[in-house]
């Protein structure tokens, strides 16, 4: 499991350093699509595409540097972590996003889950997640390595239950790397 608050330590050096303030704001124009947005604007959210948008700004979105900010953090160490906490967000920028099918679910313990866009399955140890996902359904998640197993590593996701052969056969065929953006976009109905 990753360790509490370890995650949250990123997100509060980039959102409240001063360098990165307009990034922050660039990132949020682009994930809400709200190009006039502008400090001090007002943004109404909710929980969930909140969460999705934390996960989008730390794995995809990529700053002026060209660097996604999870690698960016890694490279420039600005909290001065020692090499062996720092293993875990190495680990963690090794991650894949993408539209999973529950195959089996154990609850309290783990997920098998296939990858409907690549075809390769995964074992992913879970808690929470396993209380929510439903065998056979459609789910976006990100998977990432941490210590020596596979986990789900982003916000909460949402479930896409009873859906048609057709849709999965459409995912299936999709070119487009998913991302969170994409997933709230798709789940918004845009």
């Amino acid at each position: 499991m990753v360790p509490k608050g370890s995650i949250s330590k990123v997100y509060e050096y980039y959102f409240t350093t001063p360098r990165y303030s307009e990034e922050v704001m660039r990132a949020l124009r682009e994930f809400f699509d709200l190009p006039k947005l502008d400090k001090g604007g007002s943004l109404e959210t909710d929980e969930k595409s909140e969460g999705l948008f934390n996960e989008w700004f730390l794995y995809d979105f990529i700053l002026q540097n060209g660097r996604v900010v999870i690698d960016d953090f890694i490279i420039d160490n600005p909290l001065n972590l020692k090499d062996i906490e720092m293993e875990l967000y190495r680990n963690l920028s090794d991650n894949h996003y993408g539209v999973f099918e529950a195959l089996e679910v154990e609850l309290g313990k783990s997920i098998t889950m296939l990858d409907l866009q690549t075809g390769k399955k995964w074992t992913v140890q879970e808690f929470s997640a396993t209380y929510d996902i439903i065998k056979d359904s459609l789910f976006f998640g990100r998977i990432g390595k941490v210590g020596d197993h596979y986990e789900l590593i982003g916000a909460d996701t949402f479930s896409l239950q009873g859906v048609s052969e057709e849709i999965k056969k459409s995912f299936r065929k999709m070119k487009l790397k998913l991302t969170p953006k994409i997933a709230r976009e798709l789940w918004a109905g845009k």
